[in-house]
């Protein structure tokens, strides 16, 4: 949300005494929430606005997402993470998208992921940590840590309300 945006909702708060609904049309298949989450919380909101955590079906959508996300606030030159939406919550070491249920084919995992470190990490995160080798690389992680993340719209064009 732009800084005039949020500026507007404030006078209109003010005006009418309740936030008002916010209505966009996303152009864009992606949109990153301005909030954190753990991933089950970031799966659910993305549902609530009609959208599912992003599917990173092939390097395009790799680059696309990754291209959406650096021209956001949530990109930092030294450290940037978020989830999207693969796991393997369901059978350990075997990873699949949340919303549709297919197997994760493309991948993009640093050397040595996923590792399930302390047995507790099955929710897909994307990391760009440059100073640790991170590039863009996928880690596997504890599913409760809080996150920006990534939902995917079914639906390009599709009106979504914020709230």
């Amino acid at each position: 949300m732009s800084k005039a945006t949020a500026l507007l909702l404030v006078i209109l708060t003010a005006l009418h005494g309740s936030e008002p609904q916010v209505k966009c049309t996303g152009l864009s298949k992606y949109f990153v929430p301005n909030f954190t989450a753990n991933w089950f919380k970031a799966s659910e909101y993305c549902h609530y606005l009609g959208m599912r955590l992003a599917i990173v079906a092939n390097q395009r959508d790799q680059a696309n997402l990754i291209e959406l996300v650096k021209g956001t606030d949530k990109y930092g030159n030294a450290s940037t993470e978020f989830w999207i939406g693969a796991s393997d919550l369901a059978e350990e070491g075997h990873f699949y998208w949340h919303a549709s249920g297919t197997r994760v084919l493309f991948a993009n995992w640093k050397q040595n992921q996923p590792d399930n470190a302390g047995k507790v990490e099955h929710c897909v995160e994307v990391r760009y940590i440059p100073a640790h080798g991170w590039v863009w690389h996928w880690n596997d992680r504890d599913c409760l840590q809080r996150r920006y993340f990534a939902c995917e719209a079914l639906e390009i064009g599709k009106e979504i309300t914020l709230f």
